[in-house]
């Protein structure tokens, strides 16, 4: 027969095929298989346990931001700042052809504890900051860790960069999804979060 390529596709037809054995009460208990149903059901539970895991490590990413800078204001402000990085990686995942599957989801789940670094420094240097300036708070921060943070992306980035021209699937994703993250995360940390704290900073 013809191959279905679509997982959704997939996903129903697994699901029609168990309820259709389940439905047949005159013979023995039965239950369908296939190899092809491994790698299915994974497609089944993958949006799932994306938004579960990626939503669960933002949480916890939040509450340790508040528990190691003390404020709660400058705590959200750079929590949602993560997630807005974590949003950003996906549309770019998507405008490049990189679909939702166990690779992709373990290293979008990576990119928020890569992605909190840039930002967490930043953060914690603006409320070590005295003054009711908040203009001036924001870049003595850029002053004290903007090099540091850049550097630590940059060598972030390199470590991974020859792998953007390897052949196989899960080492060009890994680095295609790194490089999104230092990416992202460095303009969220040394663009974005300065100005936000600035603006509503506590």
């Amino acid at each position: 027969g013809e191959t279905i390529d679509d997982s959704s596709k997939q996903i129903e037809s697994m699901d029609a095929t168990r309820e259709m054995v389940d439905s047949w009460t005159d013979l023995q208990p039965a239950f369908p298989y296939s190899e092809k149903f491994i790698s299915t059901e994974g497609f089944k539970i993958i949006g799932t346990e994306l938004y579960r895991n990626v939503g669960l490590a933002i949480a916890c990413v939040g509450l340790i931001v508040f528990l190691t800078i003390g404020n709660i204001i400058a705590a959200a402000i750079i929590t949602v700042n993560v997630a807005f990085c974590i949003i950003e990686i996906l549309g770019f995942m998507f405008a490049l052809g990189i679909v939702i599957d166990s690779v992709s989801v373990i290293n979008i789940v990576l990119a928020v504890g890569l992605s909190i670094d840039y930002s967490a420094h930043v953060g914690h240097c603006f409320m070590t900051k005295g003054g009711s300036d908040k203009n001036e708070r924001a870049t003595e921060s850029l002053a004290d860790m903007g090099a540091s943070v850049l550097n630590g992306a940059l060598s972030t980035f390199l470590a991974v960069a020859v792998l953007l021209f390897s052949t196989s699937y899960v080492f060009k994703t890994l680095a295609t999804q790194f490089a999104l993250t230092v990416g992202l995360g460095v303009l969220h940390g040394l663009v974005l979060l300065p100005v936000v704290l600035s603006l509503i900073g506590p």
